[in-house]
């Protein structure tokens, strides 16, 4: 998958840890400068590369399902809270290279992308089943899960089966 708990991606030792509380965060600067290296990733003049993959959850809900290319969302997938509480996710995907990296920046693309928090993301049969903040390129404090808590909640009010029988909600990684 290329995210986890260990290494340069995890929240173990070797990765620092989470960064502190803030309302947004930025790439931390040594996923940055590694990126940078790989032209696959990272472009001098546009920045990451955004996944032609990266879609709302808002805008997959189809008949109280997520919907990902016509199907319903089934695995565990990337994802960010954007600066205007828009969950934005993905499988990983490099267009520039099928066997290179797709981290979390992709799924904002840009030169600084900026998120709220950053995850992955577990569906099942086009439903919510979990979600957590494993991510080691924004390195997101555990309290941001509060916000992408408020921000499932407002798509609760107006699909409340979006989520599985088995929902265990966010889990601070």
């Amino acid at each position: 998958m290329g995210s986890g708990s260990h290494g340069p991606y995890g929240g173990d030792g070797n990765a620092g840890g989470s960064q502190p509380y803030a309302p947004t965060y930025h790439v931390v600067p040594q996923m940055m400068e590694q990126d940078k290296k790989d032209t696959n990733i990272y472009n001098e003049i546009s920045g990451y590369f955004r996944n032609p993959y990266a879609t709302s959850i808002q805008d997959a809900i189809v008949n109280d399902q997520i919907k990902m290319n016509g199907h319903s969302a089934h695995g565990t997938y990337t994802y960010i809270l954007d600066e205007n509480n828009n969950i934005i996710f993905a499988k990983r995907y490099n267009p520039n290279n099928s066997q290179s990296r797709a981290p979390h920046p992709t799924l904002v693309g840009g030169k600084d992308p900026v998120v709220q928090c950053a995850g992955m993301i577990r569906f099942e049969k086009g439903r919510i089943a979990w979600y957590n903040n494993d991510n080691g390129h924004f390195r997101p404090n555990g309290k941001s899960l509060d916000k992408v808590d408020a921000a499932l909640e407002k798509l609760r009010h107006k699909h409340p089966n979006i989520f599985s029988k088995n929902y265990s909600g966010g889990k601070n990684q």
